[in-house]
C-alpha cells in the first residue's frame, strides 16, 4: 500500500483578488509551486488548488526560481524608470 503524498505550506502570496501562489514542501521530496483559488459563498470560503503544479526538485531549484523572479522584477522596474525618464 502506497503512502499518501502530503504537502506542508511554506509560503503563500496573493496574485490577484481570488488567487494565491503557494509554495509547499512535498513529503516525497522537493517542492511545489501551486495556484490556489479562493471561492467565497456568503461567509464561507473554500480554497481549491489548481491541477498541474510546478514541481521543484530541490533547494537549488527554489533559489533559481527566486533569481528568475528577481531578474523579471528588475527588468520591469528598469522599463518603468526608462519611461519615466523619457517623460521628464
Amino acid at each position: 500500500m502506497s503512502k499518501n503524498v502530503e504537502y506542508k505550506e511554506l509560503a503563500s502570496a496573493p496574485i490577484n483578488e481570488q488567487r494565491n501562489i503557494v509554495i509547499s514542501e512535498c513529503s516525497k521530496g522537493g517542492y511545489t509551486l501551486a495556484q490556489q483559488v479562493i471561492i467565497e459563498e456568503g461567509k464561507r470560503k473554500t480554497n481549491v488548488f489548481m491541477k498541474n503544479a510546478i514541481q521543484i526538485n530541490n533547494n537549488e531549484g527554489l533559489y533559481n526560481l527566486r533569481d528568475a523572479l528577481n531578474i523579471a522584477i528588475e527588468k520591469i522596474e528598469n522599463k518603468k524608470n526608462k519611461k519615466f525618464q523619457k517623460t521628464c
